[in-house]
This record gives structure tokens, C-alpha cells and sequence, in this order.
């Protein structure tokens, strides 16, 4: 007796400390103003402090949890009836308690498997019994009255366990008859989490350990924190499932936490290589030189630096993007003749990410709908690679090779950066619906320039007037951030880098990877694009202006009749996101004029390809060869950024003016 008083002193200790108390109150007030059978009380237990607290209640929590929200239970209605915060008529049997433990210590004597889970698999939401009442049928024994035989579901039971027909009653040994007016009901899900490394292309486990799916079952409120594609970590108690002749072993959800990947800034900048340090000083005079160069060294091992300068250039800014309330992500389309090369940059990109996706045969974009297998919805969604890539990069390939019904998606998505899954009438009894997702993940992919032969008549495109789209649809073309054209260059400058490549390829081939004396090595740029693209910079007034001037002064001096326009609707946030993306390259706390202004160059070298001719006098340059290398990264390069500057104000000035 004298232990279970401490063991009570104890709990109620823990409850004051951790704040548990104010909460526990909260919760009253909602309660009072929605009177139920049962009251359900959520508590944040740290299983840690409560090992501090008591050693033996913090063993009790983890080795018998059921027990230990039992005692919980009892205090918890001790102090509710001492305190008055419920009715006077409440019963033991009305209070319910769940322990949300904040995560789960590390045991050294104990073989655990620890992962980060990323939910690929997700059914509708069904509802399943969470409490119910019994009563004795003897109208004369005292369990025929009040509230007294209350089942509520514990974790790790199942609906058979809970509601059964052969309880008995305590005074009389009646079997308990059930009051099904008195039901309670709560959202459940059977999902299907896998391990991180399964999705990501360059985290293959190469040991002899076996990685599967894992079945969760989430309940009640948890059903609203998850979504799939997401990254979560679960605490949760194993349970035994009988599904027809099989034996299934499966975990409910105890509390699901999104796993958070923000690294503190001041670590990360410990970590940033002295070579790119060395060239960060080196290059702080000018506001241009810093992120043009990085893009002029990257992928230096696969073809020569200044080769594909625009398309590496958007590659870096694509890997600062994110979705953010000021930006969205950059999604990259490369378009050219050599298809290998434009391949193997983009998913030499790749490695720059921790969490990526590649749409291979038999994979679906959106996902897909099926029947559930644990009996337990309606229908059951299989994530797509654009479901699992959020947050990351989805490498969709060779857009000539895509099915008609994946560009038609691959292009929805992109141009409403949603994500959406049909559900077949067969599923839901009725009319058909969709399942929407928000696209947090960025896209690349690239295509071939050269039409085919039935297509010969058509590559003159109304819109892409000056340059060879091949057979790849408008509307998804216009659908990316930024389309790369490498061939868009003069012939004498894609016969230069062709020798270039070719050669860089022979001396590669000959020598062995650690003898390659690159200025920043591959490693080098993945230390700092992870400190890079964790920046948070704020936007100036001044640059966001520059950037809506130019939007508007284009659609008008592009326009393509009274109500019409050839510049794309989205350019004005893709612009910013891009002017973002810059500053954070360039390692700024501020989005300045200057990233504004390199944002805004880019894109009109993208308008230029697309439309044969600049309304600023701007040239496209796909390649920085060796005699470009001042103009196109030294101080003649800030001069001519500086003219471009005067240019574009005077270009938003007049457009102004003719509106007026």
C-alpha cells in the first residue's frame, strides 16, 4: 500500500513539473462544453525526466505501458474529483488516459532498429470503436445502474479485444449486455511506412540487414498529422494481427513526430571546406563572381568547367529552392541534342540531396489506387515518386519517353504544384474524386531537341519560334521554372566545348579518380550546398519592385494581342524564387538588387531562346568557353550587369509610359 502511495506522490510530482497539470486543465474546460461518456485526457510524457523523477515508474513505463497509464488514470481522477473541473457523478471507469511518449531512450543491452520512416502508402480514414458501454441485465444488481463497465481501447488491442460478448458481471456474474447507443467512434488508418534509404538513390545499405515496409496503425487525433511522402518518426507499442491465413506483426502509433532535417547554420559553416572559403573571399569585391563561379567549377569530373554553364547554374539554384512563403521550388528541363551528357548532369546533381526519387518503368508519378489488403477502407493510395521526392528532387528522365497519360500528369502537377491522384468510382460507391497533395519536391528531367520524322512539319512552334523543341509537348515545356537550352549557342562555341568534352573525357579515363586536382571537389560542394541552402535571406523592397517592373513590363512588350500574353503567368514568383535561390548561392542574408537583377538575366536568356529575340539586348551563352571566361566571370562582368541594370530600368520606365 505504502508503495502504490508513493508511486501516486510520484506521478503527481511529474505531472506538476512537466506541465502536464495546466494541461489537464485545458482539456476540462473543452470537455465541459461537450459532455461525453468518456473523457479523454493526452498527456506528454518524456520518458527520461520520468526515469528521473522515478526510476521505477520510468522502467514501468516502457517495459509495461498499460499498467502505467492505469495509475496515471487513477491519479489523474483523484485530482479532476478533488478540483471539481468535471461533473460530480464521474466514475473511474469515464476517465481515460493516453501516454504520448516524446520519443524513446536508446537501450545498449536491447537490438533496436532505428529509421527514418517516410509514409509511402496511405488509405482513407475509417472509423473504428474507441469506447463502449456495458451494463448488467439484472435491474437489481447495483451493475445494472451508472457508469461502472466501460471498455476503451488500449494500444496494441484489437476490435474483438475490445468489444467483446463475454464479460461478466462483478457483483452477480451475469454476462454484460452491451449499450450501443453509447458508442464512441475515432478515425483510424492502417499506413505503410519504409525505411529512408529504400527511396534514396545513393543511401543503398550494403550490408547483409533486410529493409520492408512496415503496417502502422494511426488513431484519433494522429490521423490528421500525417500525409504521404512525408518523413516521421513513430513511437508506437507491436501488435499481432490474424489476416486469413496469415500471422501479420504490426505497430500502432503512440505519437508521430515530422522529422525536422534543420542543421544549426553556425555547425555547418564549421564544416565548409577551405577551398570554397578561399574563393568566397577571394571573390567578395563583386556581388556576381561567387555563385557564377561555383557554377562555372561544378561537375567538373563529368565535363569540362564552362561547359552547360546554364544548365549547372540552374542546377545549383534548383538545389537552394524549397517551398517556402517567399519561394517555391525550381524545377529544371534541359533540352539538346546529347541526351547523355544532359542525363548525367542532372543526376550527377542528384548526390547533392539526401532525399531523392527516379521514375523508372512500372513506377507511377501520382500514385496509385488499389483495394486495401488489411481490410480496413475502402481503397488503399501507393505514393507515386512525386509523393516521395517532398522536400527532394524527382529525376523524371527523358520526357519523350513518358506515356501520354504521365506528361499529361507530370504537366498538372507542375503547372498547379499539386499533386493529384484519381480514386475510381469502384472505390468510393459513387462518383469519382481526387486526392490532392501540395508538390514540395523539385522536378528535373530532360529531352531530346530533334523532331521526329513525323513531326518534321511541326517544329516551327508558334511560341518556341528560334529553337528545336523536338517532340515534346508546349504545355510542359512551358510548365517547368527554367528550360535549358544547350545548343542555343553560336556553332563555333558548341564545336569548341564538343572538342572539350571529348578531350576531358580521354584525360578522365586515364587517370584515376583521387589523382583528379579539381579546385573544389565534389565532397567540397556537398558540405556547401548543405550550409547554403539552409539560409533563411529576407527580401529587400528593392528587389522585389525590380522583379515585378520587369514581369509586367514583359507580358506588356510581349504580348500577343488584347488580352494575350506569350510570358508564362507563374514567371513572376519563378523570377523570385530564382532571386532567392541566388542569394543564398552567393551566402547573403538579403535578396539585393544584385540577385534580383542576375534572376531577372536569366530569364530573359531563357525569353530570348524561346521567342528568337531580347527586348534588352541580351544574348543567351549555354557555354563559358576560355575566351568568354572574363566577360562572362570577371569584372567585365559586373560592368555588363551594371549596363543591364541601367537597361532594365529604362525598359520598365517606358513600358510604364506607354500604358499611361
Amino acid at each position: 500500500m505504502e508503495s502504490q502511495l508513493h508511486l501516486y506522490e510520484k506521478v503527481l510530482e511529474y505531472l506538476d513539473q512537466s506541465g502536464n497539470l495546466k494541461l489537464i486543465k485545458a482539456q476540462c474546460e473543452k470537455h465541459k462544453k461537450n459532455k461525453t461518456l468518456v473523457y479523454m485526457f493526452k498527456l506528454l510524457i518524456n520518458p527520461a525526466e520520468l526515469c528521473e523523477a522515478d526510476a521505477y515508474l520510468g522502467n514501468l513505463l516502457l517495459s509495461d505501458p498499460v499498467t502505467t497509464a492505469g495509475i496515471f488514470q487513477q491519479v489523474l481522477y483523484k485530482a479532476v474529483v478533488v478540483l471539481e473541473l468535471l461533473p460530480v457523478e464521474l466514475t473511474p471507469s469515464q476517465v481515460a488516459v493516453v501516454l504520448r511518449l516524446t520519443h524513446l531512450p536508446v537501450f545498449t543491452n536491447i537490438n533496436t532498429v532505428r529509421h527514418e520512416w517516410s509514409l509511402g502508402y496511405l488509405p482513407s480514414p475509417n472509423t473504428r470503436m474507441l469506447s463502449v458501454r456495458y451494463y448488467c441485465p439484472d435491474t437489481d444488481c447495483e451493475g445494472y445502474y451508472g457508469n461502472q463497465y466501460i471498455r476503451v481501447h488500449v494500444p496494441g488491442a484489437s476490435e474483438a479485444q475490445t468489444v467483446g460478448r463475454d464479460f461478466k458481471c462483478a457483483s452477480c456474474l451475469c454476462t454484460l449486455q452491451e449499450d450501443k447507443s453509447s458508442r464512441t467512434l475515432s478515425e483510424r488508418v492502417v499506413a505503410e511506412v519504409i525505411p529512408e534509404q529504400i527511396i534514396s538513390i545513393q543511401c543503398h545499405d550494403m550490408t547483409k540487414s533486410r529493409t520492408q515496409s512496415v503496417s502502422v496503425y494511426i488513431r484519433d487525433d494522429l490521423t490528421k498529422l500525417v500525409e504521404i511522402g512525408e518523413t516521421y518518426d513513430i513511437v508506437g507499442v507491436t501488435r499481432k494481427d490474424i489476416i486469413q491465413d496469415g500471422i501479420l506483426l504490426t505497430l500502432e502509433a503512440n505519437n508521430v513526430k515530422k522529422v525536422s532535417i534543420e542543421v544549426s547554420s553556425r555547425k555547418l559553416l564549421k564544416e565548409i571546406p577551405r577551398t570554397v572559403l578561399q574563393l568566397y573571399s577571394d571573390k567578395t569585391k563583386s556581388p556576381f563572381s561567387f555563385p557564377l563561379t561555383l557554377a562555372y567549377l561544378f561537375a567538373g569530373d563529368i565535363c569540362p568547367p564552362g561547359s552547360y554553364f546554364h544548365l549547372k547554374f540552374a542546377i545549383l539554384l534548383s538545389l537552394m529552392s524549397k517551398w517556402d512563403h517567399k519561394s517555391r521550388p525550381v524545377h529544371v528541363l534541359a533540352v539538346g541534342r546529347d541526351m547523355e551528357m544532359m542525363s548525367r548532369l542532372l543526376q550527377y546533381g542528384l548526390r547533392f540531396h539526401d532525399n531523392t526519387t527516379t521514375l523508372t518503368a512500372g513506377q507511377s508519378l501520382t500514385g496509385r489506387v488499389s483495394l486495401d489488403k488489411y481490410n480496413s477502407a475502402p481503397y488503399f493510395v501507393d505514393g507515386g515518386v512525386l509523393h516521395l521526392s517532398q522536400g527532394g528532387v524527382c529525376y523524371v528522365g527523358d520526357v519523350n519517353r513518358l506515356k501520354k497519360a504521365h506528361t499529361q500528369q507530370l504537366q498538372s502537377a507542375l503547372s498547379g504544384s499539386k499533386v493529384v491522384t484519381d480514386v475510381g468510382s469502384k472505390f468510393t460507391g459513387g462518383l469519382p474524386h481526387h486526392l490532392e497533395h501540395a508538390l514540395r519536391g523539385r522536378v528535373w528531367a530532360f529531352g531530346d531537341s530533334s523532331p521526329s520524322k513525323r513531326a518534321v512539319a511541326d517544329t516551327k512552334d508558334a511560341i518556341f519560334r528560334s529553337c528545336q523543341t523536338g517532340d515534346i509537348p508546349i504545355t510542359l515545356l512551358e510548365s517547368f521554372s527554367l528550360v535549358c537550352f544547350p545548343d542555343s549557342g553560336d556553332m563555333s562555341s558548341i564545336e569548341t566545348v564538343e572538342n572539350a568534352i571529348l578531350e576531358h573525357t580521354l584525360v578522365t579515363a586515364m587517370i584515376c579518380e583521387s589523382e583528379t586536382s579539381l579546385p573544389i571537389s565534389a565532397q567540397d560542394f556537398i558540405q556547401f550546398i548543405k550550409f547554403a541552402s539552409r539560409l533563411r535571406p529576407k527580401f529587400s523592397r528593392g528587389a522585389e519592385a525590380l522583379v515585378h517592373n520587369f514581369y509586367l513590363s514583359s507580358r506588356k512588350s510581349r504580348s500577343t494581342g488584347m488580352d494575350g500574353t506569350d510570358v508564362p503567368v507563374n514567371a513572376d514568383q519563378t523570377i523570385l524564387s530564382m532571386a532567392y535561390c541566388h542569394a543564398k548561392l552567393a551566402l547573403r542574408n538579403e535578396v539585393t538588387l544584385e540577385d534580383a537583377l542576375m534572376a531577372i538575366h536569366l530569364y530573359e536568356e531563357y525569353l530570348t531562346v524561346r521567342f528568337g529575340f531580347s527586348t534588352l539586348n541580351v544574348q543567351p551563352l549555354p557555354h563559358v568557353t576560355p575566351d568568354l571566361l572574363s566577360y562572362c566571370l570577371g569584372p567585365e562582368n559586373d560592368a555588363k550587369m551594371q549596363a543591364f541594370h541601367s537597361s532594365l530600368l529604362r525598359y520598365c520606365s517606358l513600358a510604364s509610359v506607354i500604358e499611361e
